[in-house]
C-alpha cells in the first residue's frame, strides 16, 4: 500500500491513538493524529486525506457535531467512526451524516485495515470513473479539434509556401518562415499526441548530449515568455568530462523539458530559478544519466506528488491535465523513469529523471 495514502486519526485516548497509528503505519499508510476537535480543525491539508478515523466522543465535541464540518472540509475522504459504546440510534445518525464505516473498541486490526482498504478502493474507483468521463469528453472534443486544425495548418502551410516563393533570395525573412514552420509542426504534433494519447509512442532516435536538448528547450521557453525573468541553469561536468550522451527522439525530449519548464514558469514568481544537474549513475546492468530538476516555486503537496502523472489531473484552472502524463509516457518509452521527489532543504518542486546512457558513451561514463 503506497505510503502517500494519508489518514487522519482523531482520537483522544493515547493508547488507542498509538494502536491506530501502529496498525496503519505497519501496513504502509501515512498517519496524522489529533486529540481534540479544535486540533483536528486547525489544518489546511484536507484534500490529502483518503480516510478519517473519528472517535465518537472527544473532550470538546462529538462525532455528530464534527461530521458536517468534515464532510465539507474533506468531501472525498471516507469517515470511520470509532466508539466504545455502540447504539442503534447513534449508528443510524452517523450513517445519515456521511459515515462510511463504524468500528467498535477495542480495535480489531484486521477489521480496521479492511475498512480502510474498502475506502481506498472506492476512492480509486471514483477517480478512475472521473478520468474515464473526462477522457471520453476530451476525446470527442479532440477529434473535432484535430480535424479542424489539420485544415487550418494545411491552409497556413500553403500560405507559407507562397510567402517563401515571394521571399526568394531574402535569407533573413526566409529564416523566419522556417521558424514558423517548425513551431507549426510542433503544435500539430502536440494535437496528434493528445488524440492518440493511448496509442504506442513511436520514437525517431539519435544519439545526442542531453544537455544540448535541455539548452534548446530552455531557449524555446524563454522566447515564449519575453516579459518574464526565467533563469535556467544546466550544470555540466566541464569540457574534460564525457558528454551525457543518450539515444532519444529529440523532438519528444524537448516536449518533456518544455512541459517541466512551462509548469515552473506558471508556478513561480519572477525571477524564475530553475536548476538541472546531470550525473552518471548505474542501475545494475546499464549506465544511466540522472537529471535532478529543481525550481524556486511553492512546491508540490503530498497529494500532488502522488497524482501529478495521472491523466487529466491538474491544479490549474485551465488545461487538460495531460502534460505530465505525456511527459512520463515519453520518458518511459525511452526506457527511463521520472518521479516527483520530496524536496530536501528547499521549498520548490523537484523531479528526478533517469535515462539509459547511449551505448557508445557508457564506456567513458566514469572516466
Amino acid at each position: 500500500m503506497p505510503g502517500t495514502i494519508r489518514i487522519l486519526a482523531i482520537e483522544d485516548d493515547a493508547d488507542t491513538q498509538a494502536n491506530l497509528r501502529d496498525i496503519l503505519e505497519l501496513d504502509g499508510y501515512a498517519v496524522d493524529v489529533a486529540s481534540r476537535v479544535s486540533e483536528a480543525l486547525n489544518r489546511s491539508d484536507w484534500s490529502e486525506y483518503t480516510a478519517i478515523l473519528l472517535d465518537r466522543r472527544l473532550p470538546d465535541g462529538t462525532a455528530e457535531e464534527l461530521l458536517p464540518q468534515l464532510v465539507k472540509l474533506a468531501p472525498r475522504a471516507g469517515v470511520v467512526v470509532v466508539t466504545g459504546h455502540a447504539d442503534f440510534e447513534g449508528t443510524i445518525a452517523a450513517l445519515r451524516l456521511g459515515v462510511t464505516e463504524y468500528l467498535l473498541k477495542p480495535i480489531d486490526p484486521e477489521a480496521l485495515l479492511a475498512s480502510v482498504q474498502r475506502i481506498v478502493r472506492v476512492r480509486q474507483a471514483e477517480e478512475r470513473a472521473q478520468q474515464a468521463e473526462r477522457l471520453a469528453a476530451v476525446g470527442e472534443m479532440m477529434a473535432v479539434l484535430v480535424h479542424e486544425s489539420r485544415n487550418a495548418f494545411q491552409l497556413a502551410g500553403a500560405s507559407l509556401d507562397m510567402l517563401e516563393w515571394n521571399l526568394e533570395g531574402d535569407d533573413e525573412n526566409l529564416k523566419l518562415v522556417e521558424r514558423v514552420r517548425k513551431h507549426q509542426a510542433r503544435v500539430s504534433r502536440l494535437f496528434e499526441d493528445v488524440r492518440g494519447y493511448a496509442a504506442p509512442i513511436l520514437l525517431d532516435r539519435r544519439t545526442v548530449d542531453i544537455t544540448t536538448v535541455l539548452r534548446d528547450s530552455a531557449d524555446q521557453v524563454r522566447t515564449l515568455h519575453p516579459s518574464r525573468t526565467v533563469r535556467i541553469d544546466i550544470a555540466d561536468s566541464g569540457s574534460d568530462a564525457a558528454p551525457f550522451e543518450v539515444s532519444v527522439d529529440v523532438c519528444r525530449m524537448e516536449q518533456v523539458f518544455r512541459n517541466l519548464f512551462e509548469n515552473s514558469v506558471a508556478a513561480c514568481s519572477d525571477p524564475v530559478e530553475i536548476g538541472i544537474a546531470c550525473a552518471w549513475g548505474d542501475s545494475g546492468d546499464e549506465t544511466i544519466i540522472e537529471m535532478r530538476y529543481r525550481d524556486n516555486g511553492p512546491g508540490l503537496s503530498t497529494d500532488c506528488r502522488r497524482r501529478i502523472f495521472e491523466p487529466f489531473f491538474t491544479t490549474k484552472p485551465k488545461g487538460t491535465g495531460l502534460g505530465m502524463a505525456i511527459t512520463r509516457r515519453i520518458i518511459e518509452a525511452h526506457g527511463g523513469t521520472i518521479m516527483a521527489a520530496t524536496p530536501d532543504g528547499h521549498s520548490g518542486a523537484e523531479f528526478l529523471i533517469k535515462l539509459p546512457a547511449a551505448r557508445d558513451s557508457s564506456s567513458n561514463a566514469f572516466s
